[in-house]
């Protein structure tokens, strides 16, 4: 059984990649607003703020992981 550290780390490396996963849709997206009309500008900014709430968000519980903030959400009992 894998200790509650172990778990934390688990879930740390998970959020992780997840941020990788965001960074690269921010790119895209950040990179489709050259030549984008006014109104596509608006729905990829719109894209934008979503995943840059997502990443912080992430960036958050990866902070709190690291503390003992969540640490009974890894206990057995």
């Amino acid at each position: 059984m894998a200790t509650a550290a172990e778990k934390k780390r688990i879930v740390e490396d998970f959020l992780k990649r997840c941020n990788d996963y965001s960074d690269n849709k921010l790119r895209n997206y950040r990179a489709s607003l050259t030549g984008a009309d006014d109104e596509q500008d608006l729905a990829i900014q719109d894209r934008i703020s979503h995943w840059v709430a997502y990443r912080a968000f992430n960036e958050h519980a990866i902070m709190e992981l690291k503390g003992s903030e969540l640490d009974d959400w890894f206990d057995d009992d």
